[in-house]
């Protein structure tokens, strides 16, 4: 086993100390729980309420079940615009230790979405291991822009990986997440398995995906169908050309003649003045990629009413 350089063992131990917000296998935790009465312009007041106990990135994570599957290979979400990492270079192989240990470090600081992007520079594009924690690092950046209180998380060294658990005394605390079978190519990371599955196959990073009405425009970021409770977790940006109320909890999801089913939860910022933007996670029990994500909205006094449809996978 390769040591841990000292900058990283001090970055664990940091970790281990303080913590930042947990690394779940989760869905967004809410801005508002699901309704089925349609948000009226004047319910724009002010921000929902923000439980602090329930949820960490977005819902608390499911640990999972049933045989582990074989190990990852830095593979995509069928029909991704991407290809698969490394194609026809060298075989993969376990990664290096101190490697996946500055990569679990970069996992596990989800109140700073920017250092969590940092890590991406240890992973090889386009594979399983970017685009996780570039899905990981959307959400934490949804929450920060909707002013959500990122979790504590303690860090401990397993005999196969990482378990990353929330710090005691929490209310409705998260099930722990392991991270293990870490594998590289020419040094850098490619694929993992979390609670002992393979993550790949449930991922999307798209580019270009955008919608527009009335001056706002949504871009697809990520989206996940999880390993364990098989909830697809959307991220977007949206910026928009004059103030906007949008109503991210009352967001949808269609696919194919199914009717549109609203978002459990949702994170991020609504109130946007002319010329912002934020990000927003978006979570939905048992859906599946290859669909369209809803969101309505208002301009300034509702002078014209907002209808974003944007394609997911």
């Amino acid at each position: 086993m390769t040591p841990i350089r000292p900058t990283v063992a001090a970055a664990l131990a940091l970790l281990l100390a303080t913590g930042y917000g947990l690394a779940q296998e989760t869905a967004p935790t809410s801005v508002g729980k699901r309704s089925e009465r349609a948000l009226a312009p004047t319910d724009h007041a002010g921000p929902p309420p923000w439980d602090p106990g329930s949820g960490d990135e977005l819902r608390p994570a499911f640990p999972g079940t049933g045989a582990p599957v074989p190990e990852p290979s830095g593979g995509l979400l069928a029909g991704s615009a991407h290809r698969r990492a490394g194609e026809g270079s060298a075989p993969e192989k376990s990664a290096p230790e101190e490697t996946v240990a500055a990569y679990v470090a970069a996992l596990a600081r989800t109140g700073e979405p920017e250092r969590m992007r940092e890590g991406l520079e240890l992973t090889a594009e386009d594979s399983t291991a970017h685009t996780y924690l570039t899905h990981r690092a959307a959400v934490a950046r949804a929450r920060a822009d909707g002013e959500a209180r990122a979790r504590k998380t303690e860090v401990e060294r397993t005999g196969d990986g990482y378990e990353l658990c929330p710090a005691p005394g929490l209310d409705s605390a998260p099930a722990c997440v392991t991270y293990s079978g870490f594998t590289a190519r020419d040094g850098l990371l490619t694929g993992l398995l979390v609670n002992g599955r393979d993550p790949g196959h449930g991922l999307l990073d798209p580019e270009g995906v955008e919608a527009e009405s009335e001056g706002v425009r949504a871009t697809l970021l990520t989206a996940y169908q999880s390993v364990t409770d098989k909830s697809l977790v959307v991220t977007a940006e949206f910026t928009t050309d004059d103030s906007v109320s949008l109503d991210l909890p009352h967001a949808a999801y269609t696919h194919g003649r199914d009717r549109g089913e609203r978002a459990e939860e949702a994170v991020g910022r609504y109130a946007l003045d002319a010329g912002e933007s934020t990000h927003a996670a978006f979570s939905f029990p048992g859906a599946t990629p290859g669909g369209t994500l809803e969101v309505g909205g208002c301009l300034q006094e509702c002078s014209a009413l907002v209808d974003i449809a944007l394609p997911v996978g």
